[in-house]
C-alpha cells in the first residue's frame, strides 16, 4: 500500500508542476496590456517644484514640520504650478499626514476636507487620502496648499502626490500596499483561529492558554499593521479613528505578547510577568488620562508605547538566548525549538528596526519590518506547535481514559467502589440540605456457582448483565449505579421523593429480572438480593454510613430469603442443561 501511494504521490507532483509551468509560460507570454493599465494608468509625481512664498527654492513636502515656518498651529503656505499640459479630467491626488490643511486654486479655495471633532480624536487629522478635480481651464495656474502642523516632533507632511488619473493612482497605491494589507489579513485571520484552536485544547485538567495569548498579540498587531498601510483611510473617511485605532492598537501588544512567553517558555523571575503588565495597564491609562484632559494625545505619548514595546522586544530576546542555553546545556536539537526562536528574533528584530525608522523618518510605512517579523513567526510557530497540539490533543484523551478507568468499573462500565466512596462522602456534607437520601444494596446469588461450573467467561456474563438490568430499571429516576465489588453493586438516591423513586426502580428492577429469566436460550438466570434504606432528618441514623450499613444488612436478609425459596443453582442448572439437551435432539 505504501508503495502504491508513494507512485501516486509522483505522478500527482509531475501534474502540479507540469500545470504550474504551463500558467508561468502564459502569464509570461500575455504582452498586452490589462484594463487598468489602458483606462487609469496616466498619472504622473508631483512631489517635485513646491516652495514657500517669497522663496523659490524647492522644499520636501513630506517633512513639512522640518520648514522654518512651520511652527504648531500657525498657518503657512507652499505653492506650486500645474502642468500646461492638464488635461480635462484630471485630478490631483495625495496623502497628508499630521496636517491640517485647504487648497487654493488662484487665490480661490477649491477643496477643504472635511474635520469632525470628538473627545477621543487626536489633535491632528492622522493619514488622509485626497483627490481634487482639474478641468483643461486650470492648466498653468498656480496651486496653493495653506496647512498648518501640530507636532513638531513628529512627521508631517504630504507624500504620494500624482496628476492624472484618480484611479490610475489609487490602483497604484492599491497595488504598492496589496501585499502588505493581504499580510495583515493572514495574520489577523491566523491570530483568530489560535484563540479558536485554544478552546477544545483547554477543555483538558491542565490550562495552558499559549495559543490564545500568542492569538490575541497576533490580532493586536495586526489590527495596527492595517492602519499603517493607510488603505484602510480609501474606505473610511473617518482618518482620525484609523489614527486612534493605530496608536491605541500598539498599547495592547505587550500583555498577551508577555503572557505568551510565560507560558509557552516560562520565566526564571517570576516578577517579570507582573511588572510588565502593570507598565502596560499604567501607561493605557496615563496616555488615555493625558488624552482625555486634553494635556497631550496619544500620538504625543507614543514614546511611552515604543519603551513598553522594546522592553517587551528585550525580553524576546532574552527568551530565545535562554531557550537556548537550555538546548545546548541539555544537548538537545528540536527542530521545533529551532524554529520558535527564529521567530522570536525575528519579531525582536523588526521592533527594533521599526522603532529606529520612526524616529528617524526613515519611509513611510511604519510596520514594514514588523508585519515581515511577524509573518515569519506566525509560520515558524505554526511548525512548531504542531506537535505541541498533537501531543496535547493526546495527553487530553489519555487522561479523560486513565480517569475513565479509575472512577468506572472495568467489566460493567458503570461507577466503581471509589466513585461510590466518593459519592457517599459529597452527599454527607450536603445531607442535612437536601429532603432525603436513599441507598440501595444489590447482591448477585449464584456468582460463585457459575464460575467454578459454567466458567468465568459466563461469570462475566452474568455480571454485565446484572449492571444493565440494574441500570436500566433506575436510569430514568436521577440515579447512580455502582459495582463496589465481585458481585455487589449499590445505587444513590438523592432529593424529593426518593422513597416512591426507590419503588419505581425496584418495580422496573424486578420485571427485568422476570423478563431475562422467562427468555427460552438464556445462558444463566438471574437472582439479585437488594436492600434499601433512607435518610432524612427525622430517621434517628447520624451518618450514611449508618445507612449504607442498615441497606447492606437489608440485602443481605433478602438473600437469606431468596435461598431458601428458589431452586438451588446446582438443581436449577442441571434442570435447564437437560432442557436444552431435549431441545436439541428434537
Amino acid at each position: 500500500m505504501k508503495t502504491k501511494n508513494a507512485v501516486y504521490h509522483i505522478i500527482y507532483g509531475v501534474m502540479l508542476a507540469l500545470s504550474v509551468c504551463i500558467v508561468i509560460y502564459l502569464v509570461l507570454d500575455f504582452d498586452y496590456p490589462s484594463i487598468s493599465d489602458t483606462e487609469f494608468s496616466y498619472e504622473t509625481a508631483f512631489d517635485t517644484g513646491w516652495h514657500t512664498a517669497g522663496s523659490s527654492e524647492e522644499i520636501n513636502i513630506e517633512k513639512l514640520q522640518k520648514l522654518e515656518c512651520a511652527v504648531p498651529y500657525e498657518q503657512f503656505s507652499i505653492f506650486n504650478t500645474l502642468p500646461e499640459d492638464l488635461s480635462g479630467g484630471s485630478t490631483l491626488f495625495f496623502r497628508s499626514k499630521n496636517i491640517f490643511f485647504s487648497v487654493y486654486m488662484d487665490g480661490e479655495l477649491v477643496y477643504e476636507p472635511q474635520v469632525n471633532e470628538s473627545i477621543f480624536y487626536n489633535r491632528s487629522m492622522g493619514t488622509h487620502w485626497s483627490c481634487i478635480d482639474f478641468s483643461s481651464e486650470d492648466a498653468g495656474k498656480e496651486i496653493e496648499i495653506r496647512a498648518y502642523t501640530v507636532y513638531k516632533s513628529a512627521r508631517g507632511g504630504i507624500d504620494n502626490i500624482y496628476i492624472g488619473s484618480s484611479g490610475g493612482a489609487v490602483l497604484n497605491i492599491i497595488g504598492e500596499r496589496l501585499v502588505a494589507f493581504i499580510t495583515c489579513v493572514l495574520i489577523l485571520f491566523v491570530g483568530l483561529l489560535l484563540i479558536i484552536a485554544d478552546i477544545p485544547i483547554n477543555m483538558q485538567s491542565r490550562k495552558n492558554h499559549e495559543l490564545l495569548y500568542l492569538g490575541l498579540f497576533s490580532i493586536s498587531v495586526a489590527v495596527w499593521c492595517l492602519a499603517e498601510t493607510n488603505l484602510m483611510q480609501l474606505y473610511f473617511e473617518d482618518s482620525r479613528t484609523m489614527q486612534i485605532i493605530s496608536c491605541g492598537s500598539l498599547m495592547l501588544i505587550p500583555i498577551p505578547l508577555v503572557l505568551y512567553l510565560d507560558a509557552a517558555f516560562g520565566f526564571i523571575h517570576k516578577t517579570v510577568r507582573p511588572a510588565v503588565c502593570i507598565m502596560s495597564a499604567a501607561e493605557f491609562v496615563i496616555c488615555w488620562g493625558l488624552h482625555l484632559l486634553g494635556l497631550a494625545d496619544i500620538h504625543e505619548t507614543l514614546t511611552l508605547s515604543h519603551i513598553i514595546l522594546a522592553i517587551s522586544a528585550v525580553l524576546l530576546a532574552y527568551t530565545i538566548i535562554r531557550s537556548s542555553i537550555v538546548v545546548s546545556a541539555n544537548q538537545t536539537k528540536n527542530i521545533y525549538r529551532i524554529l520558535r526562536g527564529v521567530g522570536l528574533c525575528s519579531i525582536a528584530v523588526a521592533a527594533f528596526i521599526d522603532i529606529i525608522r520612526y524616529y528617524t523618518g526613515a519611509g513611510s510605512d511604519s510596520a514594514m519590518f514588523v508585519r515581515i517579523g511577524l509573518l515569519i513567526f506566525i509560520l515558524c510557530y505554526g511548525s512548531s506547535s504542531l506537535e505541541n497540539t498533537i501531543n496535547a490533543v493526546k495527553l487530553g484523551i489519555k487522561t479523560e481514559f486513565v480517569s475513565h478507568l479509575a472512577y468506572h468499573d472495568g467489566l460493567t462500565g458503570i461507577g466503581n467502589r471509589t466513585a461510590f466512596e466518593e459519592h457517599l462522602v459529597e452527599l454527607e456534607k450536603i445531607k442535612d440540605n437536601v429532603p432525603a437520601v436513599g441507598i440501595i444494596m444489590f447482591d448477585v446469588n449464584d456468582l460463585k456457582y457459575v464460575n467454578d461450573n459454567l466458567g468465568h467467561h459466563y461469570g462475566d456474563s452474568m455480571l454485565i448483565k446484572s449492571a444493565e438490568i440494574i441500570r436500566s430499571a433506575f436510569e430514568n429516576l436521577e440515579c447512580e449505579c455502582f459495582r463496589i465489588g465481585g458481585d455487589e453493586f449499590a445505587v444513590l438516591l438523592s432529593g424529593d421523593k426518593v422513597e416512591d423513586r426507590y419503588k419505581a426502580g425496584i418495580e422496573k428492577f424486578v420485571k427485568n429480572v422476570g423478563d431475562h429469566n422467562d427468555l427460552p436460550d438464556k445462558e444463566f438466570r438471574i437472582s439479585i438480593a437488594h436492600g434499601f434504606c433512607a435518610y432524612d432528618k427525622n430517621c434517628g441514623l447520624k451518618k450514611l454510613m449508618d445507612v449504607y450499613q442498615r441497606a447492606d444488612m437489608k440485602m443481605y436478609e433478602n438473600k437469606k430469603e431468596m435461598k431458601a425459596n428458589h431452586v438451588r443453582p446446582e438443581e436449577y442448572y442441571k434442570k435447564m442443561m437437560k432442557q436444552k439437551k431435549q431441545t436439541v435432539v428434537t
